[in-house]
């Protein structure tokens, strides 16, 4: 090999190896963008010096990690933990929870009903197969209908006990709100 081909390929090779460094080199200032767009608050290791780099509220690494609940929503049962001494507030409390009671109770016996009228459906549909009396299947028949009957009460006492509930929230919230 002459000399000029041992510089052109010690050339090529050397730029091959110095290509990934330009973009580094290329920053003037020693900081990168991504630098200078950090959040200040990130923990970033272990810093030497022991005083704190912000004295600004809004910078101070407490408020990244614990944000105040009360700032996005208002807790009711927290705001206002002290008016329960009230008498009436303390009766509207225990109100909610009588009628919540009584809601969990009426979907109870709603679910019970349902489960009576699939098994009168299905008996009814044995007695067809089977080739059952005409006063059997029309007594099968009347079973479904007082099923039909039940369930149709049980709906509406619970709308009744929900709209009962909503009315004593509302009516909680602004005995909570008068203060």
């Amino acid at each position: 090999m002459n000399r000029s081909k041992v510089f052109v390929l010690g050339g090529l090779l050397s730029t091959t190896l110095l290509m990934p460094t330009l973009p580094a080199l290329a920053d003037p200032k020693g900081k990168s963008e991504h630098q200078e767009r950090e959040n200040p608050g990130q923990h970033k290791g272990w810093e030497k010096h022991q005083a704190k780099k912000f004295d600004h509220d809004e910078h101070d690494r407490r408020s990244y990690r614990h944000p105040d609940p009360r700032q996005y929503h208002r807790d009711v049962r927290y705001d206002n933990r002290g008016h329960h001494n009230k008498a009436e507030i303390r009766q509207d409390f225990k109100d909610i929870h009588g009628t919540r009671k009584e809601i969990s109770g009426d979907r109870v016996e709603l679910r019970k009903d349902h489960a009576e009228l699939r098994n009168d459906r299905a008996e009814l549909r044995r007695d067809l197969r089977n080739g059952a009396s005409k006063t059997e299947i029309m007594k099968d028949r009347q079973e479904i209908r007082g099923d039909l009957r039940e369930i149709h009460g049980d709906r509406v006492e619970l709308r009744k006990d929900q709209g009962k509930l909503d009315a004593q929230r509302r009516e909680l919230k602004s005995d909570l709100a008068k203060k």
